[in-house]
């Protein structure tokens, strides 16, 4: 029976949705996971999102890039936070923009996710943060997300 977007959004509607399991819903929620993170409603859209990251269909790194152009910083923290589910390098075009985005908070999430990534073509967005950010605890997070990737041979 084909998933309705009805039903997406009675699962997304816990208060913490268990992801994972959501995630059986495949591909076929994506464009109702798409539809949503355009919508109004603050909540769902961040969900979705974060739910895309995790089914990561080709459509689904799609709705994470449409997170990222958001104009509601909420939707792009979790893009960005969505980005340390992704194992390739179809997050690093989607890291860059994230890396320096102008609210501090979805930078500090995308910072958390490369060094979960590990991806190296990240370090130098990272060295900018960790020597110029102009908030200086996000900078201390950038030092130790360089620090780590380096200690772990990325």
């Amino acid at each position: 029976m084909p998933i309705t977007k009805q039903e997406v959004i009675k699962r997304l509607g816990a208060d913490e949705p268990k992801y994972a399991a959501l995630s059986k819903m495949g591909p076929e929620a994506v464009p109702h996971l798409r539809a949503l993170i355009k919508g109004d409603d603050m909540g769902l859209p961040a969900k979705a999102t974060y739910l895309a990251s995790v089914i990561q269909t080709e459509e689904a790194i799609e709705a994470l890039t449409d997170a990222a152009m958001s104009p509601h910083a909420i939707i792009r923290v979790a893009a960005a936070a969505g980005l340390g589910n992704l194992s390739d390098r179809r997050a690093i075009p989607l890291a860059e923009r994230l890396l320096e985005d102008n609210d501090a908070g979805v930078r500090k999430f995308a910072v958390r996710a490369a060094s979960r990534v590990g991806l190296s073509t990240l370090e130098p967005k990272l060295r900018v943060i960790a020597m110029q950010d102009n908030v200086q605890a996000l900078r201390r997070i950038a030092e130790s997300a360089l620090q780590s990737m380096s200690s772990n041979g990325h």
